[in-house]
């Protein structure tokens, strides 16, 4: 409507001035609505992007042949699933964490999560589109973590954002600032992927094992795509544990 009036308008004026005015008006106004419809067309895509985005950055996980930590299990054994988190909370005892994706893509109970960044948690309920993650930032999201070279321990949240502490190091692996922890779980949960890095470690009187504190990699204040850890040789592995027990 706007261009046809804008079409009579310039016929009727024969003035070569004002015809080159309208035009030069005519001009502007269609790049700036031009200008103006591409932005909003971009900007309704950015959802559609940064899906792709994410995935893509799920098929680079998964093509990484080890994670940073080389002596750990190949990184290509998992399949890598992007959701995108849609409701969490940080500041409680006991938070969690709302994905989604589910059972459609087969995610299920006791897989890993991971982000970027580093550990996240585990899937404790799906429903078919969705999932309930329990982080690490909650009082039961303990996980078994090590330090490259340096024996095993038990990582604990201390409540506290971006704090946790590595419990129990063997008294000949003293833990020294700098030092990178890594998620240590069982194979079918997830790789190793680093934590934390060390900042102190103090001794215990008893037993003379270590107790270290840890800052956090991943940031749980500011959560958006995630990947969950899909093992890929899960029924080779149940096969054989149960022959054994």
């Amino acid at each position: 409507m706007a261009l046809l009036l804008f079409a009579v308008v310039r016929h009727s004026l024969k003035n070569k001035v004002s015809e080159h005015w309208l035009n030069s008006f005519g001009s502007q106004t269609s790049a700036q609505f031009s200008s103006l419809t591409n932005h909003w067309k971009y900007y309704w895509k950015l959802d559609a992007i940064n899906q792709e985005l994410a995935r893509e950055n799920a098929s680079l996980r998964a093509s990484i042949r080890y994670s940073n930590a080389p002596h750990f299990s190949a990184m290509s054994s998992y399949d890598f699933i992007p959701a995108r988190v849609v409701d969490y909370t940080f500041r409680k005892k006991n938070n969690y964490i709302l994905i989604n994706e589910g059972e459609k893509l087969g995610i299920k109970p006791g897989m890993g999560v991971i982000s970027g960044k580093g550990w996240i948690g585990t899937i404790i309920e799906t429903t078919p589109s969705y999932s309930y993650v329990l982080p690490f930032i909650h009082m039961k999201g303990d996980i078994g973590a090590r330090i490259n070279g340096k024996g095993l321990g038990q990582l604990s949240w201390l409540g506290k954002t971006g704090q946790a502490i590595l419990k129990d190091i063997e008294r000949e692996y003293q833990p020294v600032a700098g030092d990178s922890v890594y998620s240590f779980t069982r194979v079918e949960v997830a790789p190793p992927v680093l934590t934390g890095i060390v900042t102190s470690a103090v001794q215990s009187e008893e037993d003379l094992s270590w107790d270290a504190e840890v800052e956090l990699i991943s940031d749980f204040t500011s959560l958006n795509w995630i990947y969950v850890c899909r093992f890929k040789d899960e029924n080779e592995v149940d096969s054989l544990r149960s022959i054994i027990e």
